[in-house]
């Protein structure tokens, strides 16, 4: 990565960039791979840096408040609520220092080609059909019932990697970590309205995306997760990636979109490594149309 795109980037999380510099960051993010990576990882770790410097205040401060207690233990009970305040203040000076105009920055968003210089197709002429045959009615057999094979094959993702390693009350924890947990927990409603509380680039990072979807599947939002899980599929940077379209796959299936299912799970069935080969196989020949 070069120093002006690294610079970029840094101007970018400070909402610096004049408006050239916007032009030149809207052309990288849009075509080039490495540096729209490099961007979301620098988000990832302002997070993180967020995240260990909530946890280091906490434990001054519980230290320090442990000492004031042995040195003075007729304090006034309302004494602790002191140390409250200036935990949010500090907090909130951190929060400023780092992401010193988060709330105003403006998203980059892919260019869009101008409609208007594109030319209109060509009108090309109506054959004459003496006896037009009649319409398809369906796109699946009749045999198969998509939404019975989405409720007999659906299951939330798991694996070891998704327990979370910190535990606690809300308190005490973040609004990722609270995430990570109630999904963890199989609280997928509920999940979901903590989502929305995280940060906007959080939001972004595909990899939640992948679990939001999941919670979306298992709650009935067939159409949003639909939409998410082409996204992960497109962008490819997700380590769930390879997971994504089995579950895209059931999406159709539950949607009553056999042939566009069907093609996945094909796809999926003919890919030596991918971890849902198996289980598209067996979809296929367990539901063969008759």
């Amino acid at each position: 990565m070069d120093e002006i795109a690294q610079d970029l980037i840094e101007r970018y999380h400070q909402n610096a960039l004049n408006p050239e510099e916007k032009r030149e960051f809207q052309r990288r993010i849009n075509t080039d791979d490495d540096f729209a990576k490099e961007v979301q990882w620098h988000e990832l770790a302002l997070e993180a840096i967020r995240l260990e410097g909530e946890k280091e205040l906490r434990r001054r401060l519980t230290i320090k408040g442990i000492e004031l207690d042995v040195k003075n233990p007729n304090r006034s009970a309302a004494f602790p609520w002191q140390w409250v305040l200036l935990l949010i203040v500090v907090l909130a000076l951190g929060l400023w220092f780092i992401y010193p105009e988060n709330t105003t920055k403006e998203p980059i968003s892919p260019a869009v080609p101008n409609e208007k210089s594109l030319p209109a197709p060509p009108s090309s002429p109506k054959p004459v059909d003496p006896a037009p045959s009649p319409p398809q009615a369906q796109t699946e057999p009749a045999s198969v019932d998509g939404k019975k094979l989405f409720a007999a094959y659906f299951e939330p993702y798991r694996d070891a990697s998704l327990e979370p390693s910190v535990r606690g009350s809300v308190e005490e924890i973040s609004h990722q970590e609270h995430f990570q947990q109630l999904y963890w927990e199989g609280e997928y409603a509920q999940a979901l309205l903590v989502y929305d509380s995280l940060e906007t680039f959080a939001q972004r990072n595909d990899n939640l995306l992948f679990l939001k979807a999941n919670c979306l599947l298992n709650t009935g939002n067939v159409v949003e997760a639909t939409g998410i899980l082409e996204k992960i599929i497109l962008n490819s940077r997700s380590r769930f990636t390879t997971q994504a379209p089995w579950y895209l796959a059931l999406c159709r299936l539950q949607r009553e979109e056999w042939e566009p299912a069907e093609r996945l799970l094909q796809q999926i069935a003919k890919e030596r490594n991918s971890p849902r080969r198996a289980d598209a196989d067996r979809l296929l020949s367990e539901n063969k149309p008759k």
